[in-house]
């Protein structure tokens, strides 16, 4: 059974707001989807978990996190009070550009996490979307979703072990521990958080 992890929207919420307020150029809803999952594989391969916890799908534009690509939508559309209130829409852009509202709560976000964003927006913050399309189209972990998914259908969930593969900078035993993690968790789920 393949690893997934439970989406914690306080820590997804922040680094959304964390990246915005970098003040990157063009940062709208699919670089800041492009920015979460490579903030989130870089995570993962490092300490053995994403930071977010969403779950990637492989769509003609490159891997997104569907659940936050979601949210940013229902923002978009003026359906997303709480997202709202963090993130200001600049609609002269005919997909709206992001910025920090206000600085958030980012004591939800760990120094691995802040590490991870930092590193993120330094080697990809300035890169517009069809650089970052063709760098995230490129990672075995999005070709292979791709690749395997029905003819018909336009997305495919990504497995969070192929986001190791072909990697140089995972670190040797992330994956496992990702892996012996996932095993405990379904093992003995928590009970009534």
């Amino acid at each position: 059974m393949p690893v997934q992890f439970k989406i914690d929207w306080e820590k997804t919420l922040a680094a959304l707001v964390y990246l915005a307020s970098k003040e990157l150029p063009e940062f709208d809803k699919y670089k800041a989807c492009k920015l979460i999952f490579l903030a989130d594989k870089y995570h993962l391969v490092h300490f053995a978990r994403p930071i977010t916890g969403d779950s990637y799908y492989a769509v003609p534009y490159g891997p997104i996190p569907s659940q936050t690509l979601n949210r940013i939508k229902a923002l978009e559309a003026g359906e997303d009070d709480e997202l709202g209130h963090l993130l200001e829409q600049d609609t002269r852009f005919s997909n709206p550009h992001f910025r920090a509202k206000r600085e958030a709560n980012f004591s939800a976000l760990s120094q691995s996490d802040i590490m991870a964003l930092d590193r993120t927006a330094e080697l990809f913050g300035q890169k517009n979307f069809p650089e970052l399309k063709a760098i995230t189209h490129a990672m075995p972990a999005y070709s292979k979703a791709w690749e395997s998914r029905p003819a018909e259908s336009k997305r495919a969930q990504m497995a969070f072990e192929d986001f190791f593969e072909e990697d140089a900078e995972a670190v040797q035993g992330a994956l496992q521990e990702m892996i012996e993690q996932y095993a405990l968790e379904s093992a003995f789920p928590a009970r009534g958080v």
